[in-house]
């Protein structure tokens, strides 16, 4: 894949999906991956910027996988991933009830100025706690790929994120919040390195979906 292609299908799929606040694609297996953050968004009546990086990656991911994504797609003056209550929040409920979802994988991205490629979210364990080694494979595929992984730092996927809530909501569930920093998302001199990240991940998604 070229780092246009790559860079292009985010406003390809905002485009055809222009008039709704969030869309689906569907696909196989029993992982949901989340891209909340790909849009605008507005906290406490703050705007704030897109992650244009996070949505370009789970559209990747999704492509590579075949799983099921939803993706924010309108700026509705909301925030998706801190709002307890929306339309994006509602959809992903149901659907994970409708599909058997048991992964929710919800994608964002970090700050350049970030001194970690990627965080993992974990709620302090909770989120993971019912498969704590599939957490430690993908943390140590990432570790000795020479990736900086930091772990709930800066961001943990606590109770008022998608993954804390969905996780409480649905008990069974196994979810991670994960941060990509937008200097392997954003800048074309490092799409080889980013890539590599993601083939780390579209391998481990491929696990989970065969256990």
């Amino acid at each position: 894949m070229e780092y246009l292609e790559f860079r292009n299908a985010r406003k390809d799929f905002l485009e055809k999906n222009k008039r709704k606040d969030h869309a689906f694609v569907l696909g196989s297996g029993d992982v949901l991956l989340s891209a909340p953050h790909g849009v605008s968004q507005v906290r406490l009546g703050k705007r704030k910027v897109q992650e244009s990086g996070s949505l370009c990656t789970a559209l990747l991911l999704q492509q590579l996988t075949n799983s099921h994504l939803i993706a924010k797609t309108k700026n509705n003056f909301d925030d998706a991933n801190f709002d307890p209550a929306c339309e994006y929040r509602t959809s992903l409920d149901e659907f994970v009830m409708r599909h058997n979802i048991k992964y929710v994988v919800d994608i964002h991205g970090l700050a350049s100025f970030r001194d970690m490629d990627i965080n993992l979210g974990t709620n302090l364990g909770r989120n993971i706690e019912s498969d704590v080694k599939i957490f430690d494979d993908l943390a140590d595929n990432l570790k000795r790929a020479g990736f900086v992984v930091s772990v709930d730092q800066p961001f943990s996927g606590d109770i008022d994120t998608i993954a804390g809530s969905t996780k409480q909501k649905h008990k069974s569930l196994w979810t991670i919040q994960i941060e990509i920093n937008s200097n392997l998302t954003n800048k074309k001199q490092n799409f080889k390195r980013f890539l590599k990240l993601v083939s780390i991940i579209e391998n481990w998604i491929e696990n989970i979906k065969n256990k």
